[in-house]
């Protein structure tokens, strides 16, 4: 092991989940989990497959937490200032100088638009001695703000199509934050409790609830003209949290669906060209690829696909439904690639046009085609009735016994007892029997050998 990669494990002890899951999404490795489990996942990589790049953003993620940490103690007891993470990590700009943000940057959510701040981030800030702490904040909406919840349409469900959520997150972390609650957390607006899905791993005290935490909506309990108070009850375990206050307008599936037909339309040239690659011949190699064989069912909605996408790091041919894979993250927003299990958000996700036209070509009975050397498919079939001409044209074989009474040899005299091979067509199962010699006394040698017999059992 290097020196390199053990100054970069002991670093990794120091950073954050955050951080981690960043280092991981940029490797292209699924970001889910405990922190024991994105540790591992970290040091595999570094053990396995250990880059330069990795390194260096290892080093780098290390140093932004030192410089937090220096500017924490500096500045108490104002709020803790947050440190961006450089869009690029490498080893020519490590000696840049650090950017400060005033305020920590929450990750974009595609079923949320944000129209407009209400409430800028702030901290939840421990006010007495003890794990439970109680903050409250207030705000006034504005006459544009009131007119755009006013005039949002309701769905069936209830809930309009224009909100004023609460939004959570870390507030001492490096990089784009995603939404994540603080322990035993209970929301109140105006004194009315707020609705908050959410659950534990463990029963454990301190215990954060597991992610994916959505925004909270505030918006059935608001005052549209007067002051509105808002209390956070939350668990003080030794982090920080930030919270915020947005008008946002929900964005249904099919509103995302529709964005992709328009702007993330992969052109055919790049697919054809993404095939030849795949199926191009390496010279050291001894077998050549003439066809890759992909899937026309979802692997997500086992069904056939109307809209094939893929994200933009993904390696493979195999596309998955882009209207499921947008209507399961609704639900639940994960968004990891079915097939490799990489991280896949909506703004990498690109429709395939080629197998959009494959799709429009084949019948609708195909279930599997096959990309040839040149960038041309042809539908594979598969004969279901295959199974049952066998059956037909391979009876079951008797059991027989050969008994060879004139074979001999220079050590031992004896005769042969086998039993061939007995198939069972019913289960299809193969049951194979060991061959057993039994030895018998030496006999005279016969001028006249006499015929082999052959006794069928």
């Amino acid at each position: 092991m290097s020196t390199d990669v053990l100054e970069a494990t002991v670093m990794l002890e120091a950073l954050r989940v955050t951080e981690l899951r960043l280092l991981l999404s940029k490797m292209g490795k699924s970001k889910s989990g405990l922190k024991k489990d994105l540790m591992k996942r970290v040091v595999d990589l570094l053990h396995n497959e250990c880059n330069p790049e990795l390194l260096s953003a290892v080093r780098e993620l290390h140093k932004l937490r030192q410089v937090s940490k220096d500017a924490r103690r500096s500045s108490k007891p104002s709020p803790v200032q947050i440190i961006s993470m450089p869009a690029c990590v490498s080893p020519e700009n490590l000696q840049s100088p650090v950017s400060i943000s005033t305020e920590p940057q929450m990750i974009k959510l595609p079923f949320y638009q944000t129209l407009d701040t209400i409430l800028p981030p702030a901290p939840l800030v421990p006010m007495f001695e003890g794990a439970m702490q109680n903050s409250d904040f207030l705000f006034h909406l504005s006459a544009s703000q009131q007119a755009q919840i006013q005039n949002s349409k309701t769905s069936q469900s209830g809930l309009t199509s224009v909100q004023v959520v609460l939004r959570i997150c870390y507030s001492e972390s490096i990089g784009v934050e995603e939404d994540q609650y603080p322990p035993n957390i209970c929301v109140s607006v105006n004194h009315a409790n707020c609705l908050i899905e959410c659950t534990y791993s463990s029963t454990k005290l301190g215990t954060e609830p597991s992610r994916p935490c959505r925004p909270i909506d505030l918006t059935p309990s608001l005052y549209l003209t007067f002051t509105n108070r808002f209390s956070v009850l939350w668990g003080n375990f030794g982090k920080s949290y930030t919270v915020a206050v947005y008008l946002v307008r929900l964005v249904p599936s099919q509103d995302l669906l529709d964005h992709l037909r328009r702007t993330a339309m992969e052109q055919q040239e790049l697919c054809r060209r993404r095939v030849s690659e795949k199926l191009r011949s390496d010279p050291e190699k001894e077998i050549s690829t003439t066809g890759l064989q992909v899937s026309l069912i979802c692997p997500l909605a086992k069904m056939r696909m109307s809209v094939p996408c893929r994200a933009r790091g993904c390696a493979h041919l195999q596309c998955f439904d882009a209207s499921f894979y947008l209507q399961m993250n609704e639900r639940k927003p994960r968004w990891t690639c079915p097939v490799c299990h990489r991280y896949a958000p909506f703004d990498e996700l690109l429709i395939d046009s080629l197998l959009c036209d494959v799709l429009e070509s084949c019948g609708e009975d195909e279930e599997e085609i096959e990309f040839l050397s040149d960038s041309s498919w042809r539908a594979v079939r598969h004969d279901r009735s295959h199974k049952n001409k066998e059956r037909v044209q391979h009876p079951q074989i008797n059991r027989k016994v050969i008994v060879d009474l004139t074979h001999s040899s220079s050590d031992d005299e004896g005769f042969h007892k086998e039993e061939t091979v007995s198939t069972h067509l019913e289960d299809k199962s193969v049951h194979f029997r060991k061959c057993g010699t039994v030895k018998t006394p030496k006999a005279k040698k016969s001028k006249n050998p006499g015929p082999k017999l052959l006794t069928k059992l």
